[in-house]
């Protein structure tokens, strides 16, 4: 009776914090106060603070700020390599992560001291830097907008790229003195270094190596229900589509989050609570870190626009990658041509290391090979060997580090060092 109750409390307020930008975060704030007493949870959960947490597990820890050309503060989180005797930073390698849609550099460290791929490569000698995009928990601050205007919410994973990755990769570079870098990134974190590296091509000469976890760039053959139901509607100009594209997605609401974090009752199955991240992960869950479940749900999602995922329905009803389609007028305006033009994946040259796997909810096999095909540097693939590995289990899956970080650690060990 209470899961079945917290399932109910938490679609209406899911519901109240995906149309936020047309309700009061007051509220959304007061339907948690008066469900919380329903719903328990003792165990310590870190909500969106990633200096707090990679303190809490033993590594030193930097925040920068970074300011992009459309006046957006960026947030990076950077592992530095220290000496272990003057506890100095030393020049070291350095890496570059950033998570996908709607998450933030705590996706990277969900997995502890032990498993995180953060840590893995501070242990193993390099320099990490862990990056937000704009519109997430830490990114939240524009020099000419505020979050209540429509213009601050008015990207997609396409400014993403063309703004927010080049400020990044040229702090890090004044910042650490090395001159490139290696990239990781997974689902849109791969979308954002694709459209970066076609639309800016001399940004290629910056990456050493590029490891793409489940990278979305075509998604007509996504077996996502959230494309299926909504992307006929929302992937097409029209009243509804236009309305939202000034409108943040998500609440990043602190308390937002914490409700969402006790949603996984102590008591409860975690089959339950795990059917709460369907909508993004899809059904078969049999790989998924299940004791990780709170903090999953505490740090998932934490703020975007909804640009970015019309973006993608866009990409499934048109089946092809390529920039925004704001309708032939505005297009001609923008593009000088009735259609968006296609991001040319023949202009990465970055050698690039894939992993997919066969049932991921959201990347498809045959959407994945649609772009293996297009790209001329491919280093390396890798099929995941698991039938029922899902979106979510690259990077909270059971094994993750043993079949995914670990390799990536060694692949950037070999090049650095061999």
């Amino acid at each position: 009776m209470q899961s079945c109750f917290t399932n109910i409390v938490w679609l209406l307020y899911f519901l109240c914090i995906t149309f936020s930008g047309y309700l009061s975060g007051k509220g959304c704030t007061n339907l948690v106060a008066g469900f919380s007493s329903f719903t328990r949870q003792t165990r310590e959960i870190i909500i969106t603070d990633a200096v707090r947490r990679i303190r809490r597990d033993g590594y030193p820890v930097e925040k920068h700020n970074v300011q992009t050309k459309d006046g957006y503060i960026l947030t990076l989180h950077r592992i530095p390599y220290l000496h272990p005797i003057q506890k100095t930073v030393l020049r070291r390698p350095v890496v570059f992560l950033l998570a996908g849609i709607y998450a933030s550099s705590d996706a990277w460290l969900l997995n502890g001291q032990e498993n995180s791929l953060p840590y893995l490569l501070s242990k193993s000698g390099f320099d990490v830097w862990l990056g937000n995009n704009r519109g997430n928990i830490y990114c939240r601050r524009n020099i000419w907008y505020n979050t209540t205007d429509r213009e601050f919410w008015d990207f997609s994973w396409h400014e993403m790229s063309v703004y927010d990755m080049p400020a990044t990769i040229e702090y890090i570079i004044k910042k650490t003195g090395e001159p490139k870098m290696h990239f990781v990134g997974i689902s849109q974190g791969g979308t954002v270094f694709l459209v970066l590296n076609s639309m800016l091509p001399q940004y290629n000469a910056v990456f050493k190596t590029a490891t793409l976890l489940a990278p979305v760039a075509y998604v007509s053959n996504t077996k996502g229900s959230l494309a299926k139901v909504f992307g006929p509607i929302l992937g097409t100009r029209n009243y509804i589509s236009k309305l939202l594209e000034g409108v943040e997605m998500v609440s990043t609401n602190k308390i937002v989050k914490q409700f969402l974090s006790m949603a996984c009752l102590e008591n409860e199955r975690p089959s339950v609570c795990v059917s709460r991240l369907w909508p993004a992960v899809g059904y078969d869950t049999e790989h998924l870190n299940k004791t990780l479940l709170p903090d999953i749900m505490a740090n998932f999602p934490v703020g975007g626009s909804f640009k970015q995922i019309m973006h993608y329905f866009q990409g499934y009803v048109s089946t092809k990658f390529r920039q925004y389609d704001y309708g032939p007028e505005k297009n001609w305006l923008m593009y000088q041509q009735l259609e968006p033009p296609e991001y040319c994946m023949e202009l990465v040259t970055v050698p690039i290391t894939i992993y997919y796997a066969e049932n991921d909810y959201i990347v498809s096999v045959e959407d994945i090979w649609k772009l293996m095909l297009r790209l001329r540097s491919l280093h390396a693939i890798y099929k995941l060997p698991w039938k029922r590995w899902n979106h979510f289990d690259f990077i909270c899956g059971l094994g993750v580090r043993e079949f995914i970080f670990d390799k990536i650690v060694k692949s950037l060990i070999t090049y650095e060092y061999n």
